[in-house]
């Protein structure tokens, strides 16, 4: 267990808990210690505590003297019923910021109270409900609720349970971005976004000054998505991160973006594009426009074609200085007078 002032970080996957992680009963017993507590940061990540636990998490939120800002419940298994629970208590807290739920299966029911919670709360700003089993309802009514909501700025909606090949959820989202103008971060993994759904989201991102994180990486966008990014960054300016990592833009794909970025876009400062499918064609056009553009210092580029030509365009420019090596996600080796890359951990 770490301990740090004013924190509580009881994370599961902590090496020394990994053998006694918090079920019911010890999340019980903490959470009524804490009253009366000036603890403002709690984190029980990785543990076992299901709805018992959980409903007594909530009878401690309700408290008036309760100071918590950051709450961390990622991967336990308190289901539909504890957050439903856990939203009523929120409805009327006015000190969590930050509620991090990811992998508890929530679903439908849990996923409109957790909606419907946010008609009401005007204190979070960092909203995560990643594989939480979110259901197509869920993800629309959490885009209304969006419309209105002026205080989220962060909020991860990824790998969601749909049923639908109609992207409906992708066309509430993006026209809820021609509204919202405080939403900063936006987080859609796993969506099944198809080159239709990307030429939506970018159309009504056009009009959106507000949003400067995207991540809609594991999706299906194609070479004609990347077109519609391209013709986003060419008008928007605001964008300052962008993950489109595990699609298939290929070649002609990173090309649209790699003309816009060396010729008209000079704002962006991170770019994701690994695992599309790019070969030494795409990826030489994409180190020519670092080059031309001196904004772009963070690029992860693995896990696409790495020939020769590649090789060699990447280790010019970590050699000169344009790349940083610490903000790519690969460093250049020499085998027999022959450029290589190697893949290193730089992802943040």
């Amino acid at each position: 267990m770490r301990e740090d002032k004013g924190k509580l970080l009881l994370a599961g996957n902590q090496k020394e808990l990994r053998k006694c992680r918090l079920n019911n009963q010890d999340a019980i017993l903490i959470f009524k210690a804490l009253v009366g507590t000036s603890i403002i940061h709690i984190n029980v990540s990785y543990n076992r505590i299901s709805y018992q636990g959980i409903a007594c998490l909530a009878e401690y939120l309700k408290d008036k003297n309760c100071c918590v800002q950051h709450l961390n419940l990622c991967y336990n298994d308190f289901g539909s019923a504890g957050a439903i629970t856990l939203s009523e208590a929120l409805q009327f807290n006015d000190s969590v910021d930050v509620l991090l739920m990811d992998g508890n299966k929530i679903g439908q029911d849990g996923g409109m109270q957790m909606a419907s919670m946010l008609q009401v709360n005007s204190i979070i700003t960092t909203l995560s409900l990643a594989d939480t089993d979110l259901t197509t309802d869920c993800i629309i009514a959490l885009s209304t609720i969006l419309r209105a909501n002026q205080s989220i700025t962060s909020i991860d909606l990824s790998n969601p349970l749909l049923h639908s090949h109609q992207e409906d959820t992708t066309c509430h989202i993006a026209q809820m971005l021609e509204i919202n103008k405080c939403l900063k971060e936006l987080k859609l993994q796993k969506h099944g976004m198809t080159d239709y759904g990307a030429e939506m989201l970018c159309r009504f991102l056009k009009r959106n000054h507000a949003l400067t994180k995207l991540d809609i990486s594991c999706n299906k966008l194609s070479r004609d998505g990347a077109g519609y990014i391209a013709d986003l960054l060419r008008v928007n300016h605001h964008l300052r991160e962008l993950n489109i990592s595990f699609n298939r833009i290929e070649d002609e794909g990173i090309e649209q973006i790699s003309k816009v970025l060396a010729q008209s876009n000079f704002t962006l400062f991170k770019l994701n594009i690994c695992s599309n499918s790019i070969g030494d064609k795409g990826l030489c056009k994409l180190a020519a426009a670092i080059r031309e553009n001196p904004t772009v210092n963070t690029l992860y580029i693995w896990g696409n074609k790495l020939g020769t030509p590649t090789c060699d365009a990447f280790s010019q420019l970590l050699q000169s200085g344009i790349l940083n090596q610490q903000c790519i996600d690969v460093r250049p080796y020499v085998v027999d007078g022959v450029n290589y890359l190697a893949r290193i951990d730089n992802y943040s």
